[in-house]
């Protein structure tokens, strides 16, 4: 996670409080403090200056609990060590504590309660620092963003990163290995997501694969995870992979309706040279789960049907629409027609179709007479019905999430 993110979530809660706001690690050291808000104390100057807590202002706020406290405690002020007021606010992240928020007094107003009481409106931000704080503490942290920032670059066809990719020790057995591309779909309440509820995503991201131990590698994006997963335990894995993305995601959104989580997983990768191609396999699988309710949300290559087609053919965003489609548009008030008429275009039976839209038979041919009169000719002769069938899949395939 980068420092930046650290520092946005600071500034944030100090224009919030009023007040300047530091955060430490574990060990007392200054992560970052914020745009300065009022006039700074003796003592924290000296605590900027040499980016730690001195000892004799450590001993004071010992003394009053801060070392051992997992709740937001009150420092009273030192007049002999320079120092006013303070809040410390502990950072717990799954009940470990990840380092201390300081809300320091810059000005004669002071009131804990208060303070409190606009803190339990910052909960958001206030878990992120927490668990960003606990994801800087991990001591494989830089061998973890080199290791993602390859895969990626792999999956995109980097000679460099590829050949790097042949050393890994747990790329073994490629027959059971594949890539899973995993996004969710915007909904009103994440359409304008914020940087914090972005880097709370992450966050639960990056700690939802690091627990699973089929996970070979790993790049979380902000518009797609993609995970690199050997399934030695067949579709379990993958299905068990998915279910705690979609919960993990869940928990970050905190909204009441959280965003579906989409995901496409490609053939067997075989041989690391095909890593590219089963990345696009992904990508192309969870984008048409997104678009077609037909289609698992966990979705495998072999499912996605013609829209491996489309997306390799159709590469502008602007449609050019048939006719025929657009004169059943014109004339389907609620979409039924163009349902019913899909359903038909996949289905192998009329009896099948009758049974997945839940109509008598004799009401689903009363809608087809409505489809001809509307299009001007019989939608299930050859040219027709290809050119409407390919249509309604290419305006599906026109509303995927972009990555």
């Amino acid at each position: 996670m980068a420092n930046s993110d650290i520092q946005d979530i600071v500034d944030e809660v100090a224009a919030t409080l009023g007040k300047g706001v530091s955060v430490d690690d574990l060990s007392g050291r200054l992560v970052t403090y914020s745009a300065q808000q009022g006039r700074a104390d003796e003592a924290r100057v000296r605590s900027l200056l040499t980016r730690a807590v001195p000892d004799d202002i450590r001993a004071w706020q010992d003394r009053h609990g801060v070392a051992a406290a997992t709740e937001p405690v009150e420092v009273p002020p030192n007049p002999d060590l320079g120092m006013r007021a303070r809040l410390c606010v502990p950072l717990m992240h799954h009940g470990v504590k990840t380092g201390t928020l300081w809300i320091l007094q810059s000005d004669d107003t002071w009131s804990t309660p208060a303070l409190l009481g606009q803190l339990a409106n910052l909960g958001n931000q206030i878990d992120t620092l927490a668990a960003l704080q606990y994801d800087k503490a991990d001591p494989l942290l830089e061998e973890r963003r080199n290791r993602e920032s390859c895969f990626q670059h792999a999956c995109h066809a980097d000679p460099a990163a590829l050949d790097d990719l042949r050393t890994w020790s747990a790329l073994y057995a490629l027959d059971t290995v594949h890539v899973l591309v995993c996004l969710a779909a915007p909904s009103p309440d994440t359409a304008h997501r914020s940087d914090i509820e972005t880097t709370q995503l992450r966050v639960a991201l990056h700690q939802t694969l690091a627990a699973h131990s089929h996970v070979l590698a790993t790049s979380v994006q902000d518009t797609h995870t993609t995970v690199l997963v050997r399934s030695s335990h067949g579709a379990d894995t993958l299905h068990q992979l998915h279910h705690d993305l979609t919960t993990a995601v869940a928990t970050a959104a905190r909204t009441p309706t959280p965003p579906p989580v989409f995901a496409g997983v490609s053939s067997p990768l075989k041989t690391v040279d095909r890593l590219p191609d089963a990345y696009q396999q992904a990508v192309i699988a969870g984008q048409a789960a997104a678009v077609d309710p037909e289609i698992n949300p966990l979705a495998a290559w072999d499912d996605v049907g013609p829209y491996g087609f489309l997306a390799r053919n159709f590469r502008g965003d602007t449609l050019h629409q048939s006719e025929l489609y657009d004169r059943l548009d014109a004339a389907d008030d609620n979409g039924d027609l163009l349902h019913t008429l899909e359903v038909y275009f996949d289905s192998a039976s009329v009896n099948q179709v009758a049974r997945r839209l839940h109509l008598h038979r004799t009401s689903l041919y009363y809608r087809l007479g409505r489809i001809k009169d509307a299009i001007g000719t019989d939608p299930l002769d050859g040219p027709a019905r290809l050119e409407l069938h390919m249509a309604i899949k290419t305006t599906r395939w026109a509303k995927r999430p972009r990555i």
